[in-house]
């Protein structure tokens, strides 16, 4: 990684956690020895609190600091108004920084945006590189039901496909599911997934009207 932080900014359900462990898993095939710690904004939260309860902030700081080559923190929205955990996540990214080891976080707002951070935490958020998450395209949207459906196996005709890349645009979670409850109902009816099917239960679902077939 070039950048330091590298901050990742998206939407919910967009891929940002699943493109935080491609970092890692590509960190430890360049670097097989490399410590690498994935950890939720949430977990460290709870870690941490922990840590002061029983007295054990040492090993705490140990891990996140002395013990880690690359931090990966997902959510760190979370963080929001945690003015302790704050103060703690803010030395630790100091004792990172300056030991030269990569740190990764992700967020569903640009660090501006993040209510209750201080101000000293977004700029330190600020200082590498932030990079954004967009709402895939009708073709990327398309190419995601492909993949998921040759992975679970699911018989989807490209009508269908691109019926659902039309009526799911800010989620990718969202579509994937849409899919798997297509396939779920299609197996239970004992039918096969085509148009009609597809655009009755995508009725049913109610928050997204299909769009009209010419």
């Amino acid at each position: 990684l070039r950048y330091n932080p590298l901050f990742i900014a998206g939407g919910t359900g967009l891929g940002k956690t699943h493109l935080v462990h491609a970092i890692a898993h590509q960190v430890l095939l360049d670097r097989p020895n490399a410590r690498v710690i994935y950890v939720s904004a949430e977990r460290y939260t709870n870690e941490f609190i922990l840590a002061l309860q029983h007295r054990r902030m040492e090993e705490f700081r140990n891990r996140y600091r002395s013990e880690c080559d690359v931090l990966l923190v997902d959510d760190i929205q979370f963080l929001a108004g945690r003015e302790q955990t704050q103060e703690e996540f803010f030395h630790t990214f100091n004792a990172l920084r300056e030991a030269d080891r990569q740190i990764v976080v992700t967020s569903d707002k640009y660090p501006q945006q993040l209510q209750k951070m201080p101000e000293r935490l977004v700029s330190r958020f600020t200082s590498g590189l932030v990079a954004d998450v967009q709402v895939p395209g009708l073709e990327t949207r398309v190419a995601i039901v492909r993949k998921k459906a040759a992975l679970e196996s699911i018989l989807v005709p490209d009508s269908v496909a691109v019926l659902l890349a039309q009526c799911i645009k800010s989620n990718v979670r969202e579509l994937e599911g849409a899919l798997i409850r297509l396939a779920a109902k299609s197996s239970l009816m004992g039918c096969v997934i085509d148009d009609e099917f597809a655009q009755r239960e995508l009725l049913n679902v109610g928050s997204r009207r299909p769009p009209p077939t010419s």
